[in-house]
């Protein structure tokens, strides 16, 4: 068989001119090119390069593998220790962790994939130019009495917050501790301020447990006010956005609530509650546009009338309240991330 004088300088029996800017073929298999080199790389899409095929840059010595297909490459620059400071960047890292490392399982003890896969939290961490973000496992000390973090109030002068000295790993207890219907303790962290608005995104997530599923209880934003529950029943006075059961409710039973003042969208019964039994709540404030509620890292709710969507500073609370047996919530974690809205 004849062969043609550029089928052979293809095929590397021929060398290619020197600096030639077209790849030039090294090594070929009936699967691809195998081996290429020239000084410009092959063009992402490019068709004929087999998977792992390296190419090398015969201007700066870089070697790229293709880590696309045969019939759509794209070759990437192998990364070494003399060339990681000008291949890899800080962007790329923070986006691989970001994208990778930050949510654990719906089903287990950590945060939920749904609510957390896009975070930036590591970009938030390392730049808090435009989001800002709390987490606590409450490991550490816990203010209990109101004017150095917490502002509590006690409907009966009965309520407490305290840590709980028996379980590792950390846990906030909210206590109504009376035996009187309403008895109940108000807790708000108020300068643990977010604030929804157009182009802003706010996660939210805690993981929780009643000792009885019938109690009065609220957690999440709300707008500061002394009477997160009054009497029984959810305010409706400041913007709000989580999960509560008031007297009124389905015994053994969880429903979320979004409001802007006394405009409310609320959903009874979206999950069910079993008493000492750990269940994660959180939701996603989409801007002015929408709240997506999850329970156990799964979607229960969305809420999409405008009206009712905060716009004002809320900030992470909590309320425990006597029913038919005195509420006592048990806060294990509890994690917040906005992105966007950094005030100026």
């Amino acid at each position: 068989m004849a062969f043609q004088y550029k089928e052979l300088e293809d095929m590397g029996f021929i060398p290619a001119p020197a600096g030639t800017a077209t790849p030039k073929t090294q090594h070929a298999t009936e699967d691809g090119i195998t081996l290429c080199y020239g000084t410009t790389t092959p063009t992402d899409t490019a068709t004929g390069y087999a998977p792992g095929c390296r190419f090398i840059d015969t201007d700066s010595g870089a070697v790229y593998i293709n880590e696309g297909t045969l019939a759509s490459a794209d070759f990437n620059q192998v990364v070494t220790t003399e060339n990681i400071d000008s291949v890899v960047t800080a962007s790329d890292v923070v986006d691989h962790v970001d994208a990778t490392e930050l949510a654990g399982t719906a089903a287990g003890t950590g945060p939920s994939p749904l609510i957390w896969d896009a975070a930036p939290i590591l970009a938030t961490l390392l730049n808090p130019t435009d989001n800002f973000y709390y987490f606590d496992d409450f490991l550490g000390p816990i203010d209990v009495t109101t004017g150095d973090g917490w502002t509590l109030t006690q409907s009966n002068s009965t309520g407490t917050i305290s840590g709980l000295a028996t379980d590792p790993g950390g846990v906030l207890v909210v206590n109504s501790v009376g035996s009187t219907a309403d008895d109940s303790i108000n807790a708000q962290l108020t300068n643990c301020l977010f604030k929804p608005a157009a182009g802003v995104t706010i996660r939210f997530e805690a993981r929780v447990n009643m000792t009885d599923a019938t109690q009065q209880f609220y957690l999440g934003l709300a707008g500061v006010d002394t009477t997160l529950m009054a009497s029984g029943v959810v305010d409706d006075v400041v913007d709000k956005c989580g999960f509560f059961h008031h007297a009124a409710s389905t015994d053994n039973k969880i429903s979320s609530i979004c409001s802007r003042t006394s405009t409310e969208d609320a959903t009874v019964d979206v999950a069910a509650n079993v008493n000492n039994t750990y269940v994660k709540l959180g939701f996603v404030i989409d801007g002015l546009t929408s709240v997506k509620f999850y329970v156990n890292g799964a979607l229960v709710e969305t809420g999409t009338t405008t009206a009712a969507i905060p716009n004002a500073v809320m900030c992470l609370s909590a309320f425990a309240g006597y029913e038919s047996a005195a509420g006592v919530m048990h806060i294990d974690w509890v994690r917040i991330l906005q992105e966007g809205g950094r005030a100026t």
